[in-house]
C-alpha cells in the first residue's frame, strides 16, 4: 500500500522524474569519465596483468645435467626475486619501457618460513604498500621453495603495456646479473645463467567493471533522488497543514473580546421572591411567578443581555 502510494505521488512530479534522470546519467557519466578540459577522459577503472616465468640455471643447464644439484640455484632465485625490487633493477627495467623506476611499484616475494608477526605489514610498509597500489604500473616477484624459478607478475593499464613490463623485468635482471658478472671477472664457467621460460601472457582483468559502476552510480543516485522528492514533498504538506492551523488559532483569538466570560446559570430560589444571581445579569428569574403558583421559574436564553420583567396584573382580594 505505501509502494503504490509513493509511486503514484511520484508520477505526479514527471518533470521533477525527468530531472532526476538527467542528474543520475551525469554522474554516472563522472564515474567512469573526467573533464580534461572540454574533452572526457576515461578513468582507467579496468587494467591489464601478465606473467611470465624465469629460470635461474647454470651455463651448461642444469635441467640436462644430473652431475650438478638445483639446490644452489633455488637459494639464489628466492635471492634475485627479492633484490629485483630494489631501485638499481627496477630502473633498468623502466629504461626498456620508457619508464623512470620511481614509476613502478614493485614487491619482492614472502618467505613462508618466516613468523606471522614478520610476514604481515607494518603500519608503515602497509601505509607504503597503499600508495603502491595507486601506481599503474606494478610488479611482483615469487620464488617457490626448492624450485630455481621466479615467478614475474606485472599489471599496467593495457594488456601490451603489461606484457611489455613483464618481458622487461626479464631483460633488466639479465643485465643487472651480467654487468655484475662483468665487473667482478667470474668465469664463464661459473656465471648464472637465466632463462625465460616463453613470453609473457597477458589479459584484461573485469573488462566490464566500468558499464557495471556506471549502471550502479545511476541506480544508487536516481533512488536517492527519489526518496528526496517523497520526503520534500511530505515536509512541504505538514508545513502547509501547520500553517492552516496556525491561522485558525489566531483568528479565534481575535474573535474573543477582552473581558468576555462565558455566560453562567442562575439557579431559581423556590417560593423566596427573588432570583439567585450566579454572576450573569442575563439570568433572570420571574420572582412574580410564585404569586400564581407555579413553581417553575421563567429563565431568559443566554444569548440575551437583558429581559424586560413582565407585567402581571394584580388581582382583586375580595
Amino acid at each position: 500500500m505505501g509502494l503504490a502510494l509513493a509511486l503514484r505521488e511520484l508520477a505526479r512530479r514527471r518533470r521533477w522524474l525527468a530531472l532526476g534522470v538527467l542528474v543520475a546519467a551525469l554522474a554516472a557519466i563522472l564515474s567512469v569519465y573526467r573533464l580534461d578540459g572540454l574533452a572526457l577522459k576515461s578513468r582507467s577503472l579496468q587494467y591489464s596483468s601478465a606473467s611470465t616465468q624465469v629460470l635461474v640455471d647454470s651455463s651448461s643447464s642444469v635441467l640436462g645435467n644430473l652431475s650438478q644439484s638445483s639446490e644452489d640455484l633455488s637459494t639464489r632465485a628466492a635471492v634475485y626475486a627479492n633484490f629485483m625490487a630494489s631501485p638499481a633493477v627496477l630502473s633498468l627495467i623502466g629504461k626498456q619501457v620508457g619508464l623512470s623506476g620511481e614509476q613502478i611499484y614493485a614487491a619482492g616475494p614472502v618467505n613462508a618460513n618466516e613468523p606471522r608477526v614478520v610476514q604481515e605489514p607494518t603500519a608503515l610498509t602497509r601505509n607504503v604498500e597503499i600508495t603502491g597500489e595507486t601506481v599503474p604500473y606494478r610488479l611482483n616477484f615469487e620464488s617457490q621453495s626448492g624450485l630455481p624459478t621466479i615467478n614475474i607478475y606485472s599489471q599496467a593499464p593495457t594488456t601490451p603495456q603489461a606484457v611489455a613490463l613483464a618481458n622487461a623485468a626479464v631483460v633488466g635482471l639479465q643485465r643487472y646479473v651480467t654487468n655484475l658478472e662483468a665487473e667482478g671477472k667470474v668465469p664463464s664457467a661459473s656465471r648464472i645463467t637465466l632463462r625465460q621460460l616463453g613470453p609473457a601472457n597477458g589479459s584484461v582483468v573485469d573488462g566490464g567493471i566500468s558499464k557495471q559502476l556506471a549502471v550502479m552510480v545511476f541506480v544508487a543516485v536516481f533512488v536517492l533522488w527519489c526518496v528526496l522528492m517523497l520526503v520534500a514533498d511530505r515536509f512541504r504538506g505538514i508545513w502547509r497543514e501547520s500553517a492552516i492551523l496556525q491561522r485558525d488559532a489566531d483568528d479565534r483569538a481575535r474573535r474573543i473580546e477582552p473581558g468576555e466570560e462565558a455566560a453562567e446559570v442562575s439557579v431559581h430560589a423556590p417560593y423566596g421572591g427573588r432570583a439567585r444571581d450566579l454572576g450573569d445579569e442575563s439570568a433572570l428569574i420571574v420572582d412574580e411567578s410564585a404569586l400564581l403558583g407555579d413553581e417553575s421559574a421563567l429563565l431568559d436564553l443566554p444569548s440575551a443581555r437583558k429581559i424586560d420583567r413582565p407585567v402581571i396584573p394584580a388581582r382583586s382580594m375580595r
